[in-house]
């Protein structure tokens, strides 16, 4: 199997989770749903060839809250589908505490509720269980997952935290750097069909044919906009899931792959991946491939296709270059230089790939080879020693008019000293020095 280890795109997912899909559960009945079956092949396919470190999924039937939003806490658990009749297979997962952790301490700062406890952590849920059954049937069924998962429900809060709390766990995944991938599990409504679990309302259908609609054009922000009486009178289980996937991809030109859609038993089984690319990344690799290959700057009509919020903001810009897992180039600004961050990211990823004084001007033949790194700086602030993190925050050290500057979140820098000493060495600045210390956060997008 293949593995495509690139990191500058990230793959998301909605998924049902009926345990009929299991074929220790449903037997012979799967076959009613063979459309569904085989787009959670497909799926568990993309997943394995994505290789992820982690997999986030967003499951309503974890423990939900009606003013908070619950995660896992603890360092694994156990899934099958023994209450549906079928206790094997029987699958240990492996949580994820360093995603869970820097997810909770982003709500802390943002003012996002969250109770992360062990509650019901020792018990995968079925909502998480039957994704993954067959992802991990994809890598020959183990007893214990090779990857691990981060357990999150969502919860009845407005609309718009929902959306927040989606675009936090996705920032803290970029953070800390990890490799993930994103699974919304919900089932679509309940209510389609008059001899069918639920029954029959016409908001059932209509429900689905709005939500299915939004999958397949990719705009998940069109979730908002579905008729909150007919959201309501569908009986469906994954809307606030939906909600915050879309919350954390905003950053992301989205194509969407939309498999199936089936009703069979009366409930809606919706399945759809989205490829998803970074628009800072795509920005910074299109100013650059056009530079190398055809010698010119992007022109508006290049850049038509980017969010309103590149024009309308102005940040500093880091632009970092790698190739084969090496640094190929890294320019970058404290404060904003242009006249808004399309502009200054740009221009900072030709500098990057042809200005950089310690390697040779990238070529045409490296760009397919090439993995970027964007950082969009926030106003570094006077700190003290004992409020840097390394992980966290970049550092700036002064001395008089010499400076230097590190980001946050580097391999090989573990501690808030060796972060200061590289940063002092990149200005000039002799150990012993009286320094100034400016620290300041990024928001790193890959």
């Amino acid at each position: 199997m293949t593995k495509d280890r690139r990191r500058n795109h990230m793959r998301a997912y909605i998924l049902p989770h009926p345990p009929i899909a299991v074929p220790e559960v449903g037997g012979e009945e799967i076959h009613k749903i063979e459309a569904t079956e085989e787009a959670f092949d497909k799926v568990a396919a993309d997943i394995a060839e994505y290789d992820p470190e982690t997999i986030v999924v967003i499951s309503p039937h974890n423990i939900m809250y009606r003013d908070a939003f619950y995660i896992a806490k603890g360092s694994g658990g156990e899934g099958n589908l023994a209450r549906f009749g079928a206790p094997k297979p029987d699958v240990y997962f492996p949580y994820d505490t360093e995603l869970a952790e820097e997810i909770v301490g982003l709500c802390n700062e943002f003012d996002i509720p969250v109770v992360y406890s062990e509650e019901g952590a020792k018990d995968v849920d079925h909502g998480t269980f039957v994704p993954l059954y067959y992802v991990n049937r994809e890598y020959g069924m183990p007893q214990t997952s090779p990857y691990k998962i981060l357990r999150i429900a969502p919860s009845t809060l407005q609309d718009d935290v929902l959306y927040d709390m989606g675009y936090l766990i996705e920032r803290a995944a970029a953070h800390i750097g990890r490799r993930a991938v994103i699974i919304a599990s919900g089932d679509l409504s309940h209510k389609l069909k008059e001899d069918g679990p639920y029954g029959f309302i016409k908001e059932g259908p209509e429900f689905d044919r709005l939500v299915t609609d939004v999958m397949k054009s990719g705009k998940l922000d069109k979730f908002a906009d579905i008729d909150k009486t007919v959201n309501d009178l569908s009986a469906n289980c994954g809307y606030p899931g939906f909600v915050m996937l879309a919350g954390a991809l905003q950053d992301y030109k989205i194509t969407p792959d939309f498999l199936s859609y089936e009703g069979v038993f009366g409930v809606g089984y919706g399945i759809c991946i989205f490829e998803c690319e970074n628009w800072y990344v795509r920005l910074a690799k299109k100013s650059l491939e056009k530079y190398v290959r055809e010698g010119r700057q992007l022109e508006p009509e290049d850049t038509e296709e980017f969010p309103d919020f590149f024009t309308r903001e102005k940040a500093g810009v880091f632009v970092c270059i790698k190739k084969a897992g090496q640094l190929r180039g890294c320019i970058g600004t404290i404060l904003p230089s242009y006249d808004n961050t399309l502009e200054e990211t740009c221009a900072l990823a030709i500098s990057a790939g042809t200005n950089d004084p310690r390697f040779s001007p990238v070529s045409a033949e490296e760009l397919s080879e090439l993995d970027y790194t964007v950082d969009v700086m926030g106003t570094p602030t006077p700190a003290k020693v004992s409020e840097l993190d390394e992980r966290r925050y970049g550092v700036i050290v002064s001395a008089g008019r010499r400076r230097g500057l590190l980001l946050p979140n580097l391999e090989g820098v573990d501690s808030v000293q060796e972060q200061i000493d590289i940063a002092s060495r990149k200005g000039g600045i002799a150990p012993g020095e009286d320094i100034e210390i400016e620290r300041f956060t990024v928001e790193r997008h890959t």
